[in-house]
């Protein structure tokens, strides 16, 4: 029986979604981090739950090919604790690895799925930079007697990790995170404060904090690139932080919808300034009616429309806390699909089942977890949908996350 202090030698089997090895010992799943499919390892139990138990990884024995050199390896001098935020789970395996553990993982939930026809799967899409590709990071503050630490916080102790630099963060971040540290701001710094880093290729890269938003100035609308054209984002909203990984993804979801041009008419759901919705109406969507819950974000929405010369109707409110009507949107739903591209907590249940009732001819299922995506096909599923066809991106190399697609169609 397996408890709590054992040291174990294990063979790993395949990676769970969040990154840890699955081994088991005694018939007993073990969660391992920071392992790869096919090594032997010997591993230290921490925790002891019903059905399987945790372990740090002491030494590997039989290394996988797949073993790489890890990107990043600070370490919290007072504790020898690593940066695992923003969540560098796969930084010891090569890229190609990787990506295959997620596809794994996205296969294994779509097998969990209720029966039906099984949908195509297609080819992962790999992100074109691997490492220093986000746009946006956000760091924490820690005033000690020796000085001001910026960094990732720790868990479970939430001691702030000092960072020089991030290798997930694009370069002109880094620099600008070393601008900040050379600068007299960065002694002003305040505990509790979260420094955001922002970039973009017209606006540069700009900083602050909450309790001085001005930071090193700049606009309070950005401009990003899109594959629609520029696109006006509020500095503190939601924008994809992969920008070349996030056009393709964007690319593919037009060209999807251009394959069936009689359902042209379009409800964006959580819509943000509009990208999905308008990549859509230049492949031939005829109606456009997005729904957002942040002003800011409707009304930069409403500005891109009139900039790009696209039409489209956006509307402010809360998805899932208050009431809506989805058929009021959709006048001929046989006419219509559906865009989803939620939160990461995914759709507020009635918010699903109004999606399944809605009738519309295609639902186009954006989503940045897996599991709260299966869970809301799940009820599509129930409410006459198929799933027709799936496709994984990698908006966040390096990390346990991913994007998916998935294409649903009535009957």
């Amino acid at each position: 029986m397996i408890a709590a202090g054992d040291t174990l030698t294990c063979t790993v089997d395949t990676l769970a979604y969040g990154g840890d090895g699955i081994a088991r010992v005694d018939g007993q799943v073990l969660f391992v981090g920071e392992t790869a499919p096919g090594e032997t390892v010997r591993a230290r139990v921490t925790a002891v739950k019903k059905n399987f138990a945790r372990a740090d990884l002491v030494e590997v024995l039989a290394p996988s090919p797949s073993r790489a050199a890890p990107c990043c390896r600070v370490l919290d001098p007072a504790t020898a604790a690593r940066c695992r935020v923003p969540g560098c789970v796969y930084d010891h395996l090569d890229y190609a690895a990787e990506l295959a553990a997620k596809q794994q993982q996205l296969e294994g939930f779509l097998r969990h799925l209720p029966g039906g026809p099984a949908p195509q799967v297609l080819s992962p899409f790999a992100a074109p930079e691997p490492l220093h590709y986000r746009n946006k990071i956000v760091l924490h503050v820690q005033r000690e007697p020796g000085g001001v630490r910026l960094g990732y916080r720790l868990e479970p102790s939430h001691r702030v990790l000092d960072l020089p630099a991030c290798p997930l963060a694009c370069e002109a971040i880094n620099r600008a995170l070393g601008d900040l540290r050379a600068a007299p701001a960065f002694r002003q710094l305040h505990t509790g404060d979260n420094v955001t880093f922002r970039h973009t290729e017209h606006d540069g890269a700009l900083w602050w904090t909450a309790s001085d938003p001005a930071g090193a100035a700049g606009p309070e609308l950005l401009t990003e690139a899109s594959p629609v054209g520029p696109l006006r984002v509020p500095r503190d909203g939601f924008y994809q932080v992969n920008p070349s990984a996030s056009s393709e993804l964007v690319r593919t979801v037009a060209a999807w919808f251009a394959e069936d041009p009689a359902a042209a008419d379009l409800l964006d759901l959580y819509c943000g300034v509009g990208v999905f919705g308008f990549a859509c109406m230049r492949a031939g969507g005829t109606r456009l009616t997005g729904i957002e819950a942040g002003r800011a974000a409707i009304d930069a929405a409403r500005l891109n429309a009139r900039t790009l010369g696209l039409p489209g109707t956006f509307l402010c409110h809360a998805l899932g806390r208050s009431s809506l009507h989805i058929r009021e949107h959709l006048p001929v739903p046989q006419r219509s699909t559906v865009l989803v591209d939620p939160p990461r907590e995914g759709l507020a249940p009635d918010v699903a089942r109004a999606v399944a009732a809605s009738a519309a001819q295609r639902v186009f299922y954006v989503s940045c977890d897996p599991a709260t995506w299966a869970r809301d096909l799940a009820t599509l599923l129930g409410g006459g949908y198929r799933i027709t066809r799936v496709r994984l991106f990698d908006l966040f190399p390096r990390t346990a996350h991913f994007e998916t697609l998935a294409e649903l169609r009535r009957g």
